[in-house]
């Protein structure tokens, strides 16, 4: 157990969680660290004392016991347990012990898949940013953005918050080449991404009859769309 130990921190040497060096995510690396995280051992990496406790968390699942697909660009996959989405950051760590995380970054890495959720990374307003895919296609991509606002706490009794609060917030966009732009869930917008392909649009608004899907529903819209391309 050492002498893994040894091995980790000297792959990963400055690689601290909150710090957007990541893991230079070959394959070698990748492998270390999907058996890493199936282990218990007591690497401290991050450690911090708020001043002001904290409600809300900036991780996007509410607990670590997620099973995890890493794909890279190459196709290989690497499965891994106890990973997350830091919305606040926008980086993927994986909890190897209480105050210890591994941090991920995308290169050479396509995709992370989070029980069957789907994420990639994309430029977006001067910045990198994980999105979580609703719809994939060659024409167009739906997607799902996350952000963390914080709500800061007060001393004042007549305020009734005593503690900060973080709140997680999401929004759906539209990708189309390169260009992302906010995007409303709504049957006339929907229907206008296929409104060129008249027997695709009548397949899917019979579909979406046939089995009361609703318009505003990101798991509906999935599914309305991906009918719409099926044979």
């Amino acid at each position: 157990m050492r002498y893994l130990l040894l091995l980790i921190v000297t792959l990963f040497t400055g690689v601290i969680t909150g710090q957007n060096e990541g893991l230079r995510n070959n394959a070698a690396q990748l492998t270390v660290v999907a058996n890493a995280t199936q282990s218990s051992f007591g690497a401290t990496m991050h450690f911090t004392n708020p001043k002001r406790a904290t409600d809300g968390s900036v991780h996007l699942f509410s607990g670590w016991d997620n099973f995890g697909v890493i794909i890279t660009n190459d196709l290989q996959k690497f499965s891994l347990k106890n990973i997350n989405l830091n919305i606040e950051k926008n980086i993927f760590v994986s909890k190897i012990a209480e105050d210890s995380l591994f941090t991920f970054n995308f290169n050479n890495i396509d995709r992370f898949i989070i029980n069957n959720r789907e994420f990639k990374n994309f430029y977006h307003n001067n910045d990198n940013r994980v999105f979580e895919l609703i719809y994939e296609s060659d024409e167009f991509t739906i997607m799902k953005g996350y952000r963390v606002l914080l709500i800061e706490g007060s001393a004042n009794p007549m305020v009734n918050r005593k503690n900060n609060k973080l709140v997680q917030k999401s929004s759906i966009y539209l990708m189309k080449g390169n260009s992302i732009k906010p995007f409303k869930l709504s049957k006339k917008r929907i229907l206008g991404l296929i409104e060129d392909n008249e027997e695709r649009l009548n397949k899917m608004e019979k579909y979406v009859k046939a089995n009361n899907l609703s318009y505003k529903k990101r798991v509906d819209v999935q599914r309305m769309l991906t009918f719409s391309l099926e044979d």
